[in-house]
């Protein structure tokens, strides 16, 4: 029996010794690096492992600069615009028509005014106003004109005088042995010559007091 123990014994031995040789290899250069660390279960040093190196914090990048406007202004245009102010125009008022004058032949005011105005339209020089006569007339009263002119001029003197006739306060008109007095041309007797029958001259009767406003 005791034979048997010894060697159980012996058998012990030697992976104890083998496993003590191997941790010396272990421990020394564990100690030499950083120093021992015992194991609070089985107090055996084991190797603290360095902590790694810190990795370089990483560079700042700053933002890219912002891009540069540049505004150049163009230079300035050599064409030089001149601006021509408009001719000036001298407008020149036409001269507002003169009321005609009062005094024709010893005729009255008003009558005066058309004989005047009649002068100046037509270019009448020789005009007859005021003057006795034999019979019935309105001569020597003053309201009466003869416009002294050839056929063509008298029949536009004639015609112009119709045609106005209640603007002149004219009442009738004599010419070429015919009478009209608004209403149309009708014949007259014959009174024996050229000047008695009108054929040279344009008669012209006027209402008394009438309210004519004319120009020249």
């Amino acid at each position: 029996m005791s034979g048997r123990h010894r060697k159980k014994v012996a058998s012990w031995k030697m992976p104890a010794g083998l496993g003590a040789g191997v941790a010396a290899v272990l421990v020394v250069p564990v100690w030499l690096t950083g120093g021992p660390w015992e194991s609070p279960q089985n107090g055996v040093a084991l190797a603290v492992q360095p902590p790694p190196p810190a990795l370089p914090a990483p560079a700042l990048t700053s933002p890219p600069p912002a891009p540069t406007t540049t505004t150049t202004t163009p230079p300035p245009s050599s064409t030089t615009t001149t601006t021509t102010p408009p001719p000036e125009t001298t407008s020149e008022k036409t001269p507002e028509p003169e009321k005609c004058g009062t005094t024709l032949e010893g005729t009255k005011p008003h009558v005066a005014q058309v004989g005047n105005h009649i002068k100046a339209k037509f270019g009448v020089d020789d005009i007859g106003g005021a003057a006795g006569r034999s019979g019935a007339s309105d001569h020597p009263e003053g309201l009466a004109l003869d416009f002294m002119v050839g056929t063509a001029e008298g029949n536009e003197i004639a015609d112009y005088i119709l045609q106005n006739r209640k603007d002149f306060g004219v009442t009738y008109v004599i010419w070429r042995q015919r009478y009209n007095d608004g209403s149309g041309w009708s014949m007259m007797e014959d009174r024996g010559g050229e000047t008695a029958n009108h054929f040279d001259h344009v008669h012209v009767s006027f209402k008394s007091g009438a309210d004519v406003d004319v120009t020249c």
